[in-house]
């Protein structure tokens, strides 16, 4: 688990390796692929894959490098590529439902749209990479191009029929909670799972405060290339660990 970008909002991303195989996936490579690289030749890992939850720039602003360096298939939904347009060597189109085959390691791909229109997350064991959909506190912003809090409610139920209790989630940004909680733990927290309508879930989505705060960070975003912090690493995430 690495984090790197700007100083105020920094992203996750995360290796998955297979201790046996030292078969390793990527997902949301950005910022700083070349930390990424030096990690992955380090430890001995074989690149296998990278997977890429959403195409928003904070997350993908980095998979060109990675897979020159490093060539291998990239993984994003169909829906989500065709949508905002996003292409990168090696692309391939996944589906909801779909097991992605990354040497020994695999990927169950659910697509959980609301964020933005092909959102995916995936399951890698007792993982599961939420990218922007979902957080300990709350959810993704739904109000940028093709987002939906519509969308994000069938999306969080769905994930709240389907993800085992025990399962750890590790989305793409932090709040104040750290990545790692087990499902039960953010179930608990997230004030999502307690609103009891689709209409609910909606306006408190949409509540204008939120939309503001984020448009913020947003115009810093734009402006702090600076202020980007290079990847700095924290605990790993291994397949049976």
């Amino acid at each position: 688990m690495g984090t790197a970008g700007p100083a105020h909002f920094p992203n996750f991303q995360y290796v998955i390796a297979d201790p046996e195989t030292r078969h390793a996936v990527v997902v949301d490579p950005a910022w700083d692929s070349e930390s990424i690289v030096r990690r992955i030749q380090r430890e001995g890992w074989s690149l296998q894959a990278v997977v890429l939850t959403h195409a928003h720039s904070d997350h993908v602003n980095g998979v060109a490098e990675l897979v020159g360096l490093l060539p291998v298939p990239v993984y994003l939904s169909g829906d989500e590529a065709a949508f905002y347009g996003f292409d990168a060597p090696g692309m391939v189109h996944c589906r909801d439902g779909e097991t992605l085959k990354a040497g020994s390691i695999e990927v169950g791909v659910m697509e959980t749209p609301g964020h933005t229109v092909g959102s995916c997350c995936f399951l890698v064991g007792d993982a599961l990479f939420a990218g922007d959909t979902l957080f300990p506190e709350g959810i993704g912003f739904t109000h940028f191009e093709g987002g939906s809090a519509s969308d994000l409610y069938d999306s969080v139920r769905r994930l709240d029929h389907e993800i085992s209790e025990d399962v750890r989630v590790y989305s793409g940004h932090r709040y104040r909670r750290g990545p790692g909680l087990t499902f039960a733990e953010l179930r608990r927290l997230n004030i999502y799972f307690h609103l009891s309508s689709r209409k609910e879930f909606v306006e408190f989505a949409n509540r204008r405060t939120v939309a503001t705060s984020h448009d913020r960070l947003l115009t810093k975003t734009s402006t702090t290339v600076p202020d980007i912090q290079r990847l700095t690493w924290g605990d790993g995430v291994f397949l049976g660990a």
